[in-house]
């Protein structure tokens, strides 16, 4: 059973079923999509389901994120699926097509890495502020409180601090890599949209595209090293997106581009403040 699925809430389930069903069927489809992982895993294929998601604006506040980005990245592979190639981003407004969609493709057949990425988006509409000691000598600490979404930082203080702070900080950074490579690629380039010329945690990603690349690959890979990784289970799949940072990022692109190019403003709101 896909993982994610655990995360949708009863008012998910009511809103497949009032797509889906007339009047009397909604309970008889209720028990059945709850109980029976693999019709779930079908319906969320129907395109009348993505054409809900599509149409309507609001539907991002009346089902959970985790039903939402589920629906969105289903979409993304099926896209992929289809093309064969994805498009690359080499400046602001400049793209070009690359044939690596069957690459794309077998990355993404793991249904552990796809569920890792609907919940690295969700973890991105809200920011998260942490309190951590940072040790300055024998038995001196010094109390910092930092934001989640700030890259850098977490790099250097996972130099600083112990497990599991390393894991989280490791961790963390590389998930920010990801996102902004896979949602914000155009602001690697250049410009910088309106709503979001004024943050200094975009600036501070201009310019920086392959090196972006490297680095979010290489806090995976020393994330998945940390025996907090082993202990979550995680290593084995860190691992795997370290050595597959460029493809695993190429269906966030698709979804970007395609159903979140304005959206995303909105969605991810929370970075404005």
């Amino acid at each position: 059973m896909r993982r994610i699925f655990e995360k949708f809430t009863p008012s998910d389930f009511r809103f497949l079923s009032e797509v889906f069903c007339r009047g009397g069927e909604e309970k008889a489809f209720l028990s059945l999509v709850e109980k029976d992982p693999e019709t779930l895993d079908q319906i969320l294929e129907n395109d009348l389901l993505f054409q809900r998601v599509a149409q309507d604006e609001r539907l991002f506040v009346q089902v959970s994120p985790y039903l939402y980005f589920e629906l969105l990245l289903r979409r993304a592979i099926r896209d992929i699926e289809r093309e064969s190639y994805t498009l690359e981003r080499i400046g602001y407004r400049t793209v070009v097509p690359v044939f690596d969609g069957k690459k794309v493709l077998e990355v993404l057949a793991r249904d552990a890495l796809r569920d890792y990425l609907v919940e690295l988006l969700v973890s991105f509409i809200r920011i998260n502020h942490i309190t951590v000691y940072i040790r300055r000598g024998r038995g001196i600490y010094l109390k910092k409180t930092l934001s989640d979404f700030d890259l850098d930082l977490l790099a250097e203080l996972s130099e600083r601090v112990d497990e599991p702070y390393r894991f989280i900080f490791l961790k963390r950074a590389g998930d920010i890599a990801l996102f902004v490579s896979g949602i914000f690629p155009e602001q690697l380039f250049g410009e910088l949209h309106a709503s979001f010329a004024k943050r200094a945690w975009l600036r501070g990603f201009r310019g920086r595209g392959e090196e972006l690349e490297e680095k979010g690959a290489e806090l995976y890979r020393r994330a998945s090293e940390s025996s907090t990784a082993r202990e979550y289970q995680l290593d084995s799949l860190l691992s795997y997106i370290a050595e597959n940072f460029r493809f695993t990022k190429k269906p966030l692109n698709v979804m970007t581009d395609r159903y979140l190019t304005f959206r995303k403003y909105d969605i991810f709101q929370a970075l404005l403040n």
